[in-house]
């Protein structure tokens, strides 16, 4: 028994002995003062984490929807890709200051599992026990795609998972029990159903090509087989179809909305490319968004990987199968339909080639069953030699194309031939000495070696967060959120201009207006663009909210960064206290409560969630192309007395330096007289007292082309965005005024794209606010996904009119009665009510999940009533 627990306890103990020391040289939390949050683990991620963590602990309905995702949205499929790992409940055990040193933990906890999970695969697989088993298993866990992905850690646990899948795969045609495939691959599909679909195009792959090839009982014809493994996929299927479907209904209002035309019968790079990856760090950052699949693994593997299509004591039709599924890998890992293919029809952002860590697996699976086959049956020295100089010329390709693998250094190059050497040599030994134990341990402690060379230079070439930039984060915003949810119990929405992440709300738990998620709704993005707020495919940003929207969104609250006079200050002002969005506005809105870095402000014109207009008007879809039309379209459906609430605004004394001169500023190309000198186009804008001006910009003005100060200052906006956007540059006291903006151009050539001036006086919102919150949703109780409250209707032919995003998965009741929701400003829900006083109820249930949970529970049924008739079969 011993002699069975020792591998797998070394499997389990070295990569986490690797990954531990390598946290603690780079000082990563809880081992120093930086942290493994890098990318999306520190700008998306982790605030996701903090989100499952208040939810599980303090608000469960976040489980089903939240207020802070965006302005609202589904959770459940935000759950299902990013939160259903069993790891995750670490997180429960400590407070959120410490979420980075958890999260660190989690990391090298799975890097553990990884190992532990190969070896155990090998131990019932082939009974092997010995030191080989350590150095493969080693192989696995700190394999290229683990190290390159270390920062997803949301998709490690297919690795983890992988190994037991395959076991319950290799117990199936071994016509034994399909229990292992069923736990394991449910649990697949439920902990990452992205990943789950990666595994099952894995697993039928070779079903259909390997597992027809290979030696067959003569009792169990394949048919029988194929049968039974079918049988359990659909029960895997089932049995996690209450969180499949509703993840399905929730794929279809967002990621699959921001699908284009992708395919294209093209080869992404030159497949000899591939080969590069091969060597040891062959890893950087510019890898993350664009690069070849992170293959790396041991050089003993690679040998033994081109041995087994050489050997003539494997069975020539298991070779044949092999090859074909190996060809099938490497072309999906640069041939673009296929890539798309396993991609979900969805090429990625980012982190391409998502499933390569299956053809590391494969190619550590197919060494394994030739270095079996060298010591059943000897070293057969052709094959040995030919295999060997396949890999050699591999490695003297790469060496004539090094300068065109900007990710390798010569250094990493040298080590890769140190270690191709070494193991050359070693299998040389193994072939004259199989047994001997001593060069068991020198394979497992080589490839050992090299897995962890390759760990520690590819993560030298990334760059990580303090533990800091997240700990005092929370520690600033989170104080702030619960004070202002003690003073005030109701709903509504907070902005800030500052902003860590654009994730915020989910760690500092309040509602509102910014999200980067996977699983954001394509309207959503569709509405902050129409509305001038940044926005991309994947995220909102609530952050240049002009009065109007501030209202209109219940954006009742700002946290808003003090200003920093002393220099000594700023030293130790946290870098997410810095200004992202200018927002003179502050000044309208009522100052609540200070700290030594943060202003609190109220907005006293926010409206409710919910609020009565007329029903009519909210018919209106056509969307107008300018931000401010837009928003003047949107004030003038909900109160048609109310008139044009924004105008244009007029600009004089115009004046260039350096620059042509242009005939209006709108759509005008800066362009320079002298490349080398400072450039800049002088106007003044006259302020109106009690007035809020906004400047538009258009998406393709960039930061580096265009600068612009108002008064001196620079106007900060965060600018990224699909559409035009709008930016407050000032706002009118009690007297009149004049501001100077100076836009200055950093290239030669700069386009003022849609670059016009409006504003928009405060008696204006004043009154809209007043006119839509004399019939108020007056809510009496309300959690995420549920709100009850009463409205009072003066009128007929109205509606309650919320913003609460439209969905299917929202249900209404008017006075107990069900009604349909429809949808406004393609975003939004409407009810239309008839005259009088009327209890309403909003209730969120993901679409879906009462099939999928229905579905499962007749799964379980069955499986249970299967079981116990085969049980009373055999007793009589």
């Amino acid at each position: 028994m011993k002699s069975k627990r020792y591998p797998l306890i070394l499997c389990f103990l070295i990569p986490i002995i690797v990954t531990v020391g390598y946290f603690i040289f780079r000082h990563f939390a809880p081992f120093g003062n930086s942290s493994i949050l890098t990318v999306d683990m520190g700008q998306q991620y982790i605030d996701f984490f903090a989100y499952y963590r208040d939810t599980l602990l303090h608000n469960p309905s976040g489980i089903l929807y939240s207020f802070a995702k965006g302005l609202g949205g589904d959770m459940f499929g935000t759950w299902s890709y990013y939160l259903m790992s069993p790891v995750n409940l670490l997180i429960l055990l400590f407070p959120i200051s410490m979420l980075p040193s958890v999260l660190a933990l989690m990391t090298i906890l799975k890097y553990g599992l990884a190992g532990l999970s190969f070896g155990y695969f090998l131990q019932k697989k082939y009974q092997a026990t010995d030191w080989p088993v350590i150095g493969f298993s080693a192989s696995y866990a700190l394999m290229g795609w683990m190290v390159a992905n270390q920062l997803n850690m949301l998709w490690i646990d297919a690795v983890i998972l992988l190994p037991i899948i395959f076991l319950g795969i290799d117990n199936i045609l071994k016509h034994q029990s399909t229990k292992l495939y069923i736990i394991s691959f449910t649990a697949m599909l439920i902990i990452n159903y992205y990943m789950g679909w990666m595994v099952a195009i894995f697993v039928s792959a070779y079903m259909v090509t390997f597992g027809i090839a290979r030696a067959l009982p003569t009792s169990y014809s394949y048919g029988k087989i194929f049968y039974r493994w079918i049988k359990a996929s659909l029960i895997s299927g089932i049995l996690s179809a209450w969180i499949l479907i509703p993840t399905f209904f929730s794929l279809l209002t967002s990621k699959t909305n921001y699908s284009k035309n992708e395919f294209r019968v093209r080869f992404e790079y030159n497949p000899l490319d591939i080969l590069g990856k091969f060597i040891n760090g062959s890893f950087d950052f510019k890898q993350l968004p664009n690069g070849t699949a992170n293959i790396f693994v041991a050089s003993i593997i690679i040998i033994l990987f081109a041995y087994y299509y050489l050997s003539p004591t494997i069975k020539g039709r298991l070779r044949i199968a092999s090859f074909a599924l190996t060809v099938f890998f490497v072309l999906s890992m640069c041939f673009q339909p296929l890539d798309l293919f396993w991609h979900g029809m969805q090429l990625p952002v980012w982190y391409p080639y998502r499933f390569s860590f299956i053809f590391s697996f494969w190619m550590i699976l197919t060494a394994v069953e030739a270095f079996k086959d060298i010591l059943t049956n000897g070293l057969h020295w052709k094959t040995f030699i030919g295999s060997t100089l396949i890999i050699l010329i591999g490695m003297i390709y790469i060496g004539t194309k090094i300068k065109s693998f900007e990710y390798l250094k010569p250094e990493n190059y040298v080590w890769g031939w140190i270690y191709l050497i070494l193991s050359i040599g070693l299998i040389v030994f193994y072939g004259l000495y199989r047994k001997n134990i001593l060069l068991s341990i020198a394979m497992a402690i080589l490839m050992t070696g090299e897995m962890s060379l390759n760990f520690v230079n590819s993560l030298n070439n990334i760059s990580y967060l303090n533990n800091s930039d997240y700990t005092k984060f929370a520690s600033i915003t989170r104080p702030l959120v619960d004070k202002i949810k003690q003073s005030d119990k109701g709903f509504y929405r907070t902005g800030e201009t500052f902003s860590r992440t654009k994730n915020d709300a989910l760690t500092a738990g309040f509602n509102g207006g910014s999200i980067f998620s996977s699983t954001l709704e394509s309207a959503t993005s569709n509405f902050f663009g129409n509305i001038g707020q940044p926005n991309g495919d994947a995220y909102v940003f609530y952050s240049n909210g002009t009065m109007f929207t501030d209202s209109l969104l219940s954006m009742k609250y700002w946290m808003n960064e003090r200003p920093v006079t002393i220099r000594t200050s700023q030293k130790t002002m946290p870098q997410f206290l810095s200004t992202l969005t200018s927002k003179p506005d502050l000044s309208k809105y009522d100052l609540t409560s200070q700290t030594k870095l943060t202003n609190t402000y109220k907005n006293p014109y926010a409206l409710p969630l919910g609020f009565v207009s007329p029903e009519n008007s909210l018919k209106t879809t056509v969307v107008p192309n300018n931000p401010i039309t837009y928003q003047n379209q949107l004030a003038q459906q909900l109160d048609p007395k109310i008139g044009d609430l924004f105008k244009s605004a007029n600009y004089t004394n115009v004046s260039y330096h350096n620059i042509y001169p242009v005939l209006d500023l709108d759509n005008a190309v800066l362009r320079k007289k002298n490349m080398m000198e400072q450039s800049y186009v002088t106007i003044k804008v006259p302020i109106e007292k009690n007035t809020s001006y906004y400047m538009t910009m258009g998406p393709n003005i960039s930061n580096t082309q265009l600068s612009v100060l108002v008064n001196g200052n620079s106007l900060v906006q965060f600018r990224p965005a699909k559409k035009t956007v709008v930016a407050n540059i000032a706002t009118g006291g009690t007297a009149n005024d004049t501001i100077n903006v100076k836009f200055y151009a950093n290239a030669n050539d700069v386009w003022l794209q849609d670059v016009k001036l409006y504003k928009v006086n405060d008696q204006k919102i004043a009154n809209f606010a007043k006119d839509l919150k004399k019939s108020p949703y007056k809510i009496d109780r309300w959690c995420n996904h549920k709100f009850t409250g009463t409205v009072n209707v003066k009128a007929k032919q109205q509606a309650l009119t919320t913003t609460i995003p439209y969905s299917k998965g929202w249900h209404v009741k008017v006075d107990n009665h069900s009604v349909t929701p429809k949808k406004w400003a393609k975003m939004f829900i409407y009810v239309p009510v008839s005259k009088g006083t009327h209890h309403v109820t909003f209730t969120y249930w993901p679409q879906g999940l009462g099939i999928g949970v229905t579905i499962s529970l007749i799964g379980v049924c069955l499986i249970i009533g299967e079981y116990y008739y085969n049980k009373n079969k055999k007793v009589i």
